[in-house]
């Protein structure tokens, strides 16, 4: 079963159970188990998360802790395959195969960079538009409100959507609240994931797609140069550059920011990279 791990209830469950295998709870297992039950409420997950908690604990060279939650890295091909499932989901076939051949290529090239790759081309490819933020709550919010929640008053939808969203005294769009009705809009909107990066997507020309964009054409440039000129003496910072791409968070004008933080040290790396071995021993 999934875990939302991006939920806090659970992670505080996971830190429980790190905390737990730490020897920090005076507490037994089977009366944290128990607790879960007697609480009624997604029992089995908060389970799963405190294992997943104990197992961290225990191999934290094997575990990546995230916004995601926590997920095995110590198998490469394993890594590679769960992002390229998720870029089937996200947009298909064609963007798989496009993000398994970059991956390849620097897989064999080394190993480290292989890695590298696998994780900074994939946040590039897999950006959170208004395409994915819609499949991503129409998947699992149903779902994980059921197993999270015995009785639900109300629901509403704090969003800004694009064209439509007011902006506040820095020109930045402010978010409104949406009732119930608004996941129906956004079932209809998680259907058009197609019109993607094509003329006839209507937000083609925002300045966030075209950012996004130019920020995958970029980093394909760089990598492309960057496996044709890899050597023991430049890896450490080739595959600081490949990523790189994982600084860029957030939505609207935060990401525009952080890109522009992360433009900044590209050119620092690729600076290191090109100066050769003798410069950057010399510093």
């Amino acid at each position: 079963a999934e875990i939302y791990m991006g939920d806090a209830i659970f992670a505080n469950v996971l830190m429980t159970g790190a905390a737990w295998q730490a020897g920090l709870l005076p507490l037994r297992e089977d009366s944290i188990s128990r607790a879960f039950e007697l609480n009624g409420t997604a029992a089995e997950r908060n389970k799963q998360a405190f294992a997943i908690g104990r197992w961290a604990y225990l191999h934290p060279d094997a575990a990546q802790l995230g916004g995601s939650g926590v997920s095995a890295v110590a198998d490469f091909e394993t890594l590679v395959q769960a992002r390229a499932d998720h870029l089937v989901v996200y947009q298909g076939r064609r963007l798989e195969q496009k993000y398994r051949a970059l991956v390849q290529q620097a897989a064999s090239v080394d190993a480290d960079l292989g890695l590298a790759v696998a994780k900074g081309y994939h946040k590039l490819l897999s950006y959170k538009d208004e395409y994915e933020v819609a499949r991503l709550h129409v998947t699992a919010l149903q779902d994980h409100l059921d197993h999270s929640f015995s009785a639900i008053k109300s629901l509403k939808f704090s969003m800004a959507p694009p064209i439509l969203a007011r902006k506040d005294a820095q020109g930045n769009p402010r978010k409104t609240a949406f009732g119930p009705w608004f996941l129906s809009v956004l079932k209809v909107l998680a259907r058009f994931k197609f019109l993607r990066g094509t003329a006839l997507d209507p937000f083609h020309y925002l300045a966030d797609r075209k950012l996004e964009r130019a920020l995958i054409a970029q980093y394909e440039d760089d990598m492309r140069t960057a496996i044709a000129n890899f050597s023991p003496d430049n890896s450490v910072a080739v595959c600081a550059l490949a990523e790189l791409p994982l600084q860029i968070r957030g939505f609207g004008h935060v990401k525009r920011a952080s890109a522009d933080k992360a433009a900044v040290r590209r050119e620092q790396l690729l600076g290191q990279i090109a100066q050769g071995p003798a410069q950057m021993a010399a510093e």
